[in-house]
């Protein structure tokens, strides 16, 4: 059973988490990177697999806009430092055309969710909480300080009691900032709290001493109280996470506890998911490593970028690693394999993983191997062929492959003048040239005239290896290369037959 459909089963079986409400959020803090993928993939691909079972399921992805700006990527630090601390709703767009800092970062990851077939409803934490929906959890939690200091010393041992911690911040009525903020009296109705200058490294606060109600939008929990306080406050069963937040002790855990001893609410379902990694490491937009969101689609068509997460188990890391390496016609393999055991009704998980990955009506895919098109790509006079296989869109993504992902020894160009590496030619392949230049004014399919190549090369005792280098070393200047027999007829005739001749 694939993995989408066995997790459903057990939640259903499990009979604890009615009604199914499936979330997961974002801090729309800078662009996201493709590993970001990972977990709003994970959550919709459970959603369709909830449905599919005929259930009733909820689906929303929070956008968390009241988070503040703790980091800045090194191209807006010089204008943006001064929001550092400052709620990413209230900061402004660094682009023009958008209100803030966080919905100029969360419509282009939206962008990207919605072209992948993410079918959640969006919500915003910040409207949320100034809409009042958050005021009965925020009331809780400063009731319950004390108990919720003990949980974060019980479960992760790195937080020790503080005398008049409260968890909450709020946003500093004279500097606007929230990550400086330190909540430290709390009276049934308004807190008191001072905007420090040192409390954090990133940022610093104006030095305020103020008093203000922490309801409706004038504070914020911390995160892992927020984690927690979502799911009460919205209802939620079902949340994920990385792995590293369930690991022993992590933001998981005590938000656990949390549910049990502080919100008196059941623990949503966890599917704490592997990373998704380049290179062996983990995706992390910060240290630069892969691709961001955003470029998914100028690489992968939007089915087959989806197919990338929906055919492994959350529990599995991805490996992706596509410059100078094969993963890119290798992953196209894998999507036509499964097309194929939809189609012909096959192998039901490989059938399973093509269908959960499909956007929209399911059709039929092109048939010719991604690899093939790499190489029509790069000769001339292939696109009427392109065109009369339906490949145009596809053709698109092999270019890109080729231009900026494929090992050197897959690339290949005609040269206009002889290639140098010609001169290695020995006299019986020159005569093969000469014999193949003959050929040329017959109609030939490709088969045929890949095997009429062949059989040329072998009267005259050559081996096909050294025959189709012949060609290649002719024509493009490596030993080795596309079917020789397509290139050929891809090409001018005139211009073979004087290639071939003048060697």
């Amino acid at each position: 059973m694939f993995w989408a459909d066995k997790v459903a089963e057990e939640i259903i079986q499990s009979g604890q988490y009615k009604p199914y409400w499936v979330d997961d959020m974002f801090t729309p803090s800078g662009f996201a990177h493709v590993g970001s993928l990972r977990g709003p993939l994970v959550h919709d691909i459970l959603y369709r697999a909830l449905r599919d079972k005929k259930e009733e399921v909820k689906w929303t992805y929070v956008i968390n806009d009241f988070d503040t700006i703790d980091g800045l990527p090194s191209e807006l630090m010089q204008d943006f430092e001064k929001y550092l601390g400052v709620p990413l709703r209230i900061a402004p767009s660094p682009v023009k055309g958008y209100e803030s800092f966080a919905e100029y970062f969360a419509k282009d990851f939206q962008k990207v969710l919605i072209g992948l077939g993410i079918e959640a409803e969006f919500l915003s934490s910040w409207d949320m909480y100034h809409e009042g929906k958050f005021n009965e959890v925020i009331k809780i939690a400063l009731d319950n300080a004390e108990k919720i200091q003990d949980i974060y010393q019980k479960v992760s041992g790195s937080k020790k009691k503080e005398l008049g911690w409260l968890p909450l911040q709020v946003i500093c009525q004279q500097c606007g900032k929230l990550g400086t903020t330190r909540v430290y009296e709390w009276d049934g109705k308004t807190v008191a709290y001072k905007c420090e200058s040192s409390m954090v490294k990133w940022a610093k606060g104006c030095g305020f001493d103020g008093r203000i109600s922490p309801f409706d939008g004038n504070g914020k929990l911390p995160w892992k109280v927020d984690w927690p306080a979502h799911w009460k406050v919205m209802g939620v069963t079902i949340e994920g996470a990385g792995k590293d937040h369930s690991s022993a002790g992590g933001s998981r855990d005590i938000a656990k506890a949390l549910c049990d001893e502080v919100f008196d609410y059941p623990n949503p379902y966890n599917l704490p998911y592997e990373f998704f990694l380049i290179g062996g490491k983990k995706m992390a937009s910060s240290k630069g490593l892969g691709l961001k969101a955003r470029d998914l689609a100028d690489v992968l068509p939007w089915e087959i970028g989806r197919f990338l997460f929906t055919r492994t188990d959350y529990k599995k890391a991805i490996e992706f690693d596509p410059v100078g390496t094969q993963a890119i016609p290798n992953l196209f393999d894998e999507y036509q394999k499964c097309a194929d055991a939809y189609f012909n009704k096959g192998d039901e998980d490989l059938a399973r993983a093509f269908e959960l990955s499909q956007i929209g009506e399911i059709k039929k895919i092109p048939q010719v191997r991604f690899s093939v098109l790499t190489q029509w790509v790069q000769m001339p006079n292939m696109e009427n062929t392109i065109k009369k296989e339906g490949l145009e869109t596809w053709a698109k993504y092999a270019r890109v492959w080729v231009d900026r992902f494929a090992p050197e020894d897959e690339k290949f160009e005609i040269k206009k003048r002889i290639p140098e590496e010609a001169k290695t030619l020995t006299q019986k392949q020159k005569e093969v040239l000469s014999r193949i230049s003959k050929e040329l004014d017959e109609k030939w399919t490709g088969d045929e005239f890949q095997t009429r190549i062949y059989d040329l090369g072998k009267e005259l005792g050559l081996s096909g290896k050294e025959t189709f280098a012949a060609i290649y070393l002719s024509l493009i200047g490596k030993d080795h290369g596309p079917k020789a027999a397509w290139l050929i007829l891809s090409l001018d005739k005139e211009f073979v037959k004087k290639r071939f001749n003048e060697l």
